[in-house]
């Protein structure tokens, strides 16, 4: 199975509709091997969809997650939306700081590191940034 993340371009004040798993899955073929959906809607510089897919390989993963955002896009309910991309997210700099003595694995493992799929601060964050 492979975790591929579509990174969806939103038209101007667009938001992913609240029912977009459902939608997801409503263009989901049987075979095509889609297990699981998982919606980041405040991911910058763009939303992602969360796609576990069961493949062959990561390739046929990829081309699977892209077919399906196709679809879906295709829908009403996503006029004017369009995909950057649909490629599996590279992982390995989490590892290597697990393996750098300056590394940052500890903020990763407690989520006080920030990429592209968390918010620049959460709301319910405390000033200081550390978490209740």
């Amino acid at each position: 199975m492979y975790l591929v993340h579509a990174h969806l371009q939103a038209p101007p004040g667009g938001a992913l509709p609240p029912d977009t798993p459902s939608l997801v899955w409503a263009q989901a073929y049987q075979d095509e091997g889609l297990e699981h959906v998982v919606v980041h809607p405040c991911a910058l510089p763009h939303p992602v969809l969360g796609f576990y897919v069961r493949a062959e390989n990561l390739t046929a993963a990829e081309l699977k997650a892209h077919e399906l955002c196709r679809r879906l896009l295709e829908r009403v309910e996503f006029a004017g939306w369009s995909l950057v991309r649909a490629e599996a997210p590279m992982v390995a700099l989490f590892y290597e700081s697990l393996l750098s003595p300056s590394g940052n694995a500890a903020g990763a493992v407690d989520g006080t590191v920030r990429g592209p799929l968390r918010p620049e601060e959460p709301p319910s964050s405390p000033p200081d940034g550390r978490r209740k």
